[in-house]
């Protein structure tokens, strides 16, 4: 640990720093995992006739409700 003030304050401007790029790059790549996870989920439901008509009852039904 670095004794002299001016080590200090460049420390602790690296260590914001560095915790901020990992904040971003975390919750980009929590966005890009949603993005594949959403992608794969219509992918499947749309090539299983059986979920699809699932799918499709289950939003019929919500919307007539209303």
């Amino acid at each position: 640990m670095p004794d002299d003030l001016y080590s200090l304050i460049i420390t602790g401007v690296i260590v914001v720093v560095v915790i901020g790029f990992v904040y971003f790059v975390v919750r980009k790549l929590i966005g890009v995992a949603l993005l594949v996870a959403l992608a794969i989920g219509v992918w499947m439901v749309w090539n299983d006739p059986a979920l699809l008509q699932q799918w499709a009852d289950a939003v019929m039904d919500l919307f007539s409700r209303s």
